[in-house]
């Protein structure tokens, strides 16, 4: 399982909006991030989950679709939207370090940054970093993997101390949507080579 976590400073969305279909440019960037993530043709991908986060570093609301999991969702923005939505004013009535899981199986949590990693337990930690270069180590491990992306300035969340032990670094994309379509696309190309 890999898992996308992407993070946003805010994430401005309200009823309205979701309904007339006038979203923010940060929830029309999400919703694709859950798009290009777990949607394929005709189906979904069921080994990654997809993380969208928002807030301070330390009480982040997070809204996790597993694509294992999931119900209900389509992948137009609308429907992602609406969940997104819901989700976050679910987020808000949370006690800090604490979970829900909706019927459609998103799991909405609030948590600060340095608990997540705790509580995902990756395998491997991949940080999205500007001026990084396109490696060629096919050795990278993306199963099980945590691929970190911050759309405020990609910044490095491991050297700041919010992220201990070891992480790689992989480049940044100036979109994240790219980003998970890139990891995506590496890892079938790596899954049809066998």
């Amino acid at each position: 399982m890999r898992r996308f976590l992407v993070l946003f400073d805010d994430l401005p969305i309200d009823k309205a909006s979701v309904k007339s279909g006038a979203n923010s440019s940060e929830v029309v960037t999400a919703c694709r991030c859950v798009n290009v993530g777990l949607f394929l043709s005709g189906n979904l991908r069921r080994d990654v989950i997809v993380s969208i986060a928002t807030g301070p570093i330390d009480d982040l609301r997070v809204i996790s679709f597993l694509g294992e999991t999931l119900k209900r969702v389509s992948p137009d923005e609308r429907s992602i939207s609406f969940f997104l939505l819901k989700s976050l004013d679910m987020a808000m009535g949370l006690a800090q370090d604490s979970q829900k899981v909706m019927d459609n199986g998103i799991i909405v949590r609030r948590e600060a940054f340095k608990h997540l990693i705790t509580a995902y337990r990756p395998d491997n930690v991949f940080v999205a970093y500007r001026g990084s270069t396109p490696d060629s180590d096919s050795s990278y491990k993306l199963e099980n993997a945590l691929l970190v992306y911050d759309t405020g300035t990609c910044i490095d969340v491991a050297s700041s101390k919010i992220m201990p032990g070891k992480y790689r670094k992989l480049p940044c994309p100036s979109h994240p949507e790219r980003f998970i379509l890139d990891v995506n696309d590496r890892l079938d190309d790596n899954t049809s080579d066998t």
